[in-house]
C-alpha cells in the first residue's frame, strides 16, 4: 500500500503563522504536527512503507525535514505541485484534486491511503485499514460527526455505512457526517479515479477555485463504485484553523501522560522560580519560567523565557520571550517578544517584536 500525503498549500487560514513554515510545522504539545501524524502512522504501517509527499510551498524546508527524521522507517518520495501564480509573493495551487493525481505513476499499481497534513486522529489509523480489509468495498474514507459542517467535505450515508453522497462544504445542512482528512481506495478503483481527475484537471479555473477531490469522489459513487464510511469513535483533531488549533491542543495536552507534570525537576533546576503550573501543560528544552501562573492547557516551545506572566489556553513558539503578559487562548509565533499586555486571543506570527520598553530581544 502507498500512503500519499498533500501538503503543498500555503495555509492561508493559518495565517501569519505559515508566513515562515508550513502548517504541519506548527508546534503542538512538544512536536510539529507531521510528527504527530507520522509517530501514529508508524504504529499503523510497517517499515519500508512507500510514503509520498505532494510539496510546494516550503519544499525545501519540509523535504530536508522529513529525510531526516523518517527516512529510516519509511520509503521517502517527493513530487513538486507547482504553483499557478502568486498573490503578494505567496504561490497558489490548482487544489487537492490536482495534487493527488500527481502521484499516479506511482501508485497506481497498488491500494492508496490519502492523508491530509492537518487532520490528526487521536486514534490512529487501524479503524480505517480494517474497516477496508473486512468490508466488500472499492475504497473507504474517515467520517466524524461535527457541528459544524459547512467547513468540510461532509458525506451521506445509508445504513450500512455507504457513502451515497459527498459534497464540499456545503451551504445547506445535508448531514454533519465531515470527512476527516484520511482516504483508502482500493487498487481496482484507482484506474478510474486518475482517470477522472486528469479530465478535471483540464477544466480551467477562474476566481480562486480549486480543483477538489470531492467532486470526483462523488462521480465515483455515480458510477456505482463501493466506497464506505469509516466513523471514527475518537476526536479527529483539526489543525487548520486558529480556532481549531487551540481545542486540538487541549486534546493533545489531555493525552500526554507526563512523569512530572507540574515540572518538580525545573523547579529544583531553579528554571521554574517563584511560579505556578496547572496541569496540563508541556514546557519543552531550554526554558526559564520566573514569577507566573501557566496553564491549564499551555503548550511551550523550546530555548524561550517566562517572566511576570500568567497564561492559559495558549500555544507559545520557540525562541519567545514574554514579560508581564496576562493573556489565554492565544497563539504566540517563534522568536517573538512581548512586553506590558493584558489581553485575550493574541495571534501574532514567527519573529513579531510587542513592547513598550526596551526589552530583551532575540
Amino acid at each position: 500500500m502507498w500512503l500519499v500525503c498533500p501538503i503543498a498549500g500555503v495555509g492561508k487560514r493559518l495565517q501569519p503563522f505559515t508566513y515562515s513554515k508550513p502548517k504541519a510545522f506548527l508546534k503542538i504539545a512538544g512536536k510539529r504536527l507531521i510528527d504527530h501524524i507520522l509517530i501514529k502512522l508508524k504504529n499503523s504501517f510497517p517499515e519500508g512503507t512507500n510514503l509520498c509527499f505532494i510539496v510546494g510551498y516550503k519544499k525545501r524546508q519540509i523535504t530536508e525535514y522529513l529525510k531526516k527524521n523518517y527516512s529510516d522507517y519509511f520509503n521517502l518520495y517527493f513530487i513538486e505541485q507547482r504553483p499557478l501564480g502568486y498573490t503578494a509573493d505567496a504561490p497558489f495551487f490548482s487544489g487537492l484534486g490536482d495534487a493527488v493525481l500527481l502521484a499516479k505513476d506511482l501508485v497506481k499499481e497498488d491500494d492508496c491511503f490519502i492523508f491530509l497534513s492537518d487532520r490528526l486522529p487521536l486514534e490512529d489509523y487501524h479503524s480505517i485499514l480494517l474497516t477496508f480489509h473486512q468490508s466488500k468495498c472499492d475504497g473507504v474514507i474517515n467520517i466524524k460527526k461535527v457541528d459544524n459542517p459547512q467547513f468540510y467535505g461532509v458525506t451521506v450515508i445509508n445504513n450500512k455505512k455507504f457513502i451515497t453522497n459527498i459534497i464540499e462544504k456545503p451551504q445547506e445542512l445535508i448531514s454533519n457526517y465531515a470527512v476527516s482528512g484520511a482516504y483508502l481506495f482500493g487498487k481496482k478503483i484507482l484506474e478510474k479515479l486518475f482517470e477522472l481527475l486528469e479530465k478535471q484537471s483540464k477544466i480551467p479555473l477562474e476566481n480562486g477555485k480549486e480543483h477538489q477531490l470531492t467532486p470526483v469522489i462523488q462521480e465515483l459513487i455515480e458510477l456505482d463504485f463501493q466506497l464506505k464510511g469509516n466513523e471514527m469513535t475518537s476526536e479527529i483533531l483539526d489543525f487548520g484553523r486558529p480556532e481549531t488549533l487551540l481545542e486540538g491542543n487541549r486534546h493533545l495536552l489531555s493525552e500526554l501522560k507526563l512523569k512530572d507534570p507540574i515540572y518538580e525537576h525545573l523547579i529544583q533546576t531553579d528554571n521554574i522560580r517563584d511560579s505556578k503550573i496547572i496541569p496540563p501543560v508541556f514546557i519543552g528544552k531550554n526554558v526559564k519560567v520566573s514569577s507566573s501562573v501557566i496553564g491549564p492547557n499551555v503548550s511551550i516551545g523550546d530555548d524561550l523565557e517566562i517572566e511576570k506572566c500568567i497564561i492559559s489556553e495558549s500555544v507559545i513558539g520557540d525562541g519567545v520571550y514574554l514579560k508581564k503578559i496576562i493573556t489565554q487562548n492565544s497563539i504566540i509565533g517563534d522568536y517573538s517578544t512581548l512586553e506590558d499586555l493584558i489581553k485575550p486571543n493574541i495571534t501574532i506570527g514567527d519573529s513579531s517584536y510587542i513592547t513598550t520598553s526596551n526589552a530583551k530581544s532575540f
